[in-house]
C-alpha cells in the first residue's frame, strides 16, 4: 500500500505502489562472509526460531550502530522495505505483529511477504521466522494486507489479500497448528466474486464475529466513490457478499476500513488517496447490526494523524486497560523515503509506537502505550525555566520530552529538535496559538497542521518522541508524525517563542534506550 515536500511523498508513494520502485542493493563494497548482513540473509528462509531470531537481532544492532537514521525504539525491518502492520493479535499472553516485508533473497528483493515479531510488552520484540511467502498460484505476486482471529476451534487463522496478476486479487486463509510458526494456506475468496467490477474481492480485512456469523470489512469503491464492503461467513471459509456498509464521495477508493465499537459510539476508519490531504480520516456514528449499515454523526471526517503516517491497524485489543478491561490499540506505518545512508543495506519504513485509543466527547483520543516508559534512561527535570541556556549540554537523537506552556501573546511557540551547531538545520515542533493547531516544520517531511481541539488560552502540553529519523508529537489526544534525516551531529535542543510571550511551566526529558538491547 503505500515529502521533503508533500508532493515528493505522494510521488514516492505512487511510484512504490505502482511497482516502479527499484531497490539499490547494498554490497558495492566487499562484504565479509561472516558480517551480520550476510549472516542474516543466509538464514532468511529458515523456520528455526532461535537461528532466525539471533541473526535478525545481530543485524539490527549492527544497523543501529552504522546508520544514525535507523530507529532504536520504533519497530522497523532488519533491513529492506516494510509497510503495513498485519495480523496484530494478543494471544496467550503474547503480542504478535506481522508486517508487510520484502526480505532480500539471493541478492534481490522478494515479492511481498509477512514478517513476524513477538513481544511480551509491546516494546521489546523478538523476530520470528518470516510467516507467509508468496508461494501459491493465488499470491505469487505478493502476500498483501490482512488480519488474524482465533477460529471456533481455537486455531489461529489469517485472512489476507493475495495478488496473482495485475488487478487480480484473492482472499486467502492461512491456519497455524504450531503456535503461529508455520501456516497452511487455502484460497477462500475468488477474484470472480468481486462486489463490482471496480472493487477487488479482497483488499485489507477487518474480521470479527457477531452471534453465529463471521464478518469481514473490505476496502474498495462503488460508483466512483470510496466504499467499505461487508462479507459474512459461517466458518471463515465460505464467504458471501452482503452489501456496502458505507460509501461517500471522499476519495474514489478506500483501503484499511475498520469499524471499532467504543461502547457509546462506533468509529469508522479508512485510508484513502485524497489530494491534497493524506490524513487518515475517521467518522463517529452508529452501526446497525441488523441492516449492516454505518451512519456517521457528521459527513465531514476527522483526522487521526495528518503526518507521514498511513496503513494503521486497529485489530489488536488486550486486557491491560483500567481494572483489566479491554484496551483498544492502534499500530501504524510511518512512511517516508529510504535512509540516505549508503554504508548500510537499503531500508525503508517503520511503525509508530502502538497507541491506546479511547473516545473523549466527539473525537478520538490517542495516547502512547505506557509500556514505552520502560525504555526511559537518563532523566532531566528542568527546574529553572527562565534560563535562556537551560538546554545547554542536553543533546540527543533518541529522546522523550514532556512540556507545558501557558499561552500568552505569542503567535507560535515550542521546541526545536535535532538542532545543528550552526542553528541552520532543525526540526521544529510548534503550536500555533491563533489557529489552535500544531505541527512539525523545518528540516522535516512537511504535513498539514493538526487540530489540537484546545480552547483559546488553555495550557498546551506537548508529549514528544524523537527517535533519530522519527518524530511523534501528542497534544491533547491528537498526534502528528513525521520524518527527518539531518546530519548525525545535529543533536541540539532549543526552546522558541515567536512574536510575543508564552510561559514554559515545566519541562522533562528522558534519554531513550534501544528496544533491542537485552
Amino acid at each position: 500500500m503505500q515529502n521533503v515536500s508533500l508532493l515528493l511523498f505522494t510521488f514516492l508513494f505512487l511510484t512504490i505502489e505502482s511497482g516502479l520502485f527499484v531497490e539499490k542493493p547494498f554490497g558495492t563494497e566487499k562484504q565479509d562472509s561472516k558480517s551480520p548482513v550476510e549472516a542474516y540473509r543466509a538464514v532468511v528462509k529458515s523456520k528455526n526460531k532461535a537461528i532466525y531470531s539471533r541473526a535478525a537481532l545481530e543485524l539490527r544492532k549492527w544497523m543501529i550502530k552504522n546508520d544514525p537514521h535507523y530507529p532504536i525504539y520504533h519497530f522497523t525491518g532488519p533491513e529492506s522495505w516494510i509497510n503495513d502492520p498485519n495480523g496484530v493479535i494478543f494471544h496467550k499472553g503474547q503480542y504478535h505483529l506481522f508486517y508487510q516485508y520484502d526480505p532480500i533473497v539471493d541478492g534481490e528483493r522478494s515479492k511481498r511477504c509477512w514478517g513476524h515479531a513477538v513481544s511480551n510488552d509491546l516494546v521489546h520484540w523478538e523476530d520470528w521466522p518470516i510467516a507467509l511467502w508468496p508461494d501459491t498460484e493465488y499470491d505469487s505476486l505478493g502476500v498483501y494486507s490482512g488480519n488474524m482471529v482465533i477460529d471456533d476451534n481455537g486455531i489461529p487463522t489469517v485472512l489476507y489479500t493475495g495478488s496473482a496478476a495485475p488487478g487480480v486479487t484473492y482472499g486467502l486463509m492461512a491456519r497455524s497448528y504450531d503456535d503461529l510458526l508455520t501456516w497452511e494456506k487455502n484460497m477462500v475468496m475468488d477474484d470472480k466474486q468481486r462486489p463490482n467490477k471496480s472493487s477487488p474481492v479482497h483488499w485489507d480485512a477487518q474480521i470479527w464475529k457477531d452471534d453465529n456469523s463471521w464478518f469481514q470489512l473490505i476496502g474498495g469503491t462503488e460508483n466512483n466513490k470510496g466504499a467499505a464492503h461487508i462479507w459474512s461467513s459461517p466458518d471463515l471459509e465460505n464467504w458471501t457478499y452482503c452489501k456496502t456498509i458505507y460509501s461517500q464521495d471522499y476519495g474514489d477508493y478506500w483501503e484499511l476500513p475498520y469499524l471499532v465499537d467504543f461502547d457509546k459510539k462506533y468509529a469508522l476508519f479508512i485510508g484513502c488517496k485524497y489530494n491534497p490531504d493524506f490524513f487518515n480520516p475517521y467518522w463517529l456514528g452508529e452501526y446497525d447490526k441488523n441492516s449492516l449499515t454505518f451512519t456517521p454523526d457528521n459527513k465531514q471526517p476527522q483526522s487521526a494523524d495528518n503526518g507521514i503516517f498511513y496503513s494503521f491497524n486497529l485489530h489488536m485489543t488486550d486486557n491491560k486497560g483500567p481494572a483489566g478491561k479491554k484496551r483498544q490499540l492502534m499500530h501504524g506505518w510511518i512512511t517516508g523515503p529510504e535512509s540516505p545512508n549508503k554504508t548500510v543495506p537499503y531500508w525503508q519504513g517503520a511503525h509508530s509506537i502502538p497507541r491506546v485509543l479511547t473516545l473523549k466527547g466527539d473525537r478520538l483520543w490517542q495516547e502512547p502505550i505506557p509500556e514505552i516508559q520502560s525504555l526511559r534512561g537518563r532523566y532531566y527535570d528542568i527546574k529553572d525555566l527562565s534560563k535562556k541556556n537551560m538546554l545547554n549540554g542536553i543533546k540527543g537523537d533518541a529522546l522523550e520530552l514532556k512540556m507545558t506552556f501557558a499561552p500568552g501573546t505569542a503567535k507560535r511557540f515550542g521546541i526545536k529538535l535535532r538542532v545543528s551547531d550552526d542553528k541552520k538545520s532543525y526540526a521544529c515542533v510548534y503550536f500555533d496559538a491563533k489557529s489552535g493547531t500544531f505541527g512539525i516544520d523545518g528540516n522535516v517531511l512537511k504535513a498539514q497542521p493538526q487540530k489540537s481541539y484546545l480552547k483559546t488560552g488553555e495550557n498546551v502540553s506537548m508529549h514528544i518522541f524523537l527517535d533519530r529519523s522519527i518524530i511523534e508529537v501528542y497534544i491533547n489526544g491528537n498526534v502528528q508524525t513525521t520524518r527527518t534525516f539531518p546530519a548525525p551531529d545535529a543533536r541540539g535542543l532549543e526552546m522558541f517563542v515567536e512574536n510575543g510571550s508564552a510561559e514554559l511551566k515545566n519541562l522533562e526529558i528522558w534519554e531513550m534506550k534501544s528496544m533491542w538491547e537485552r
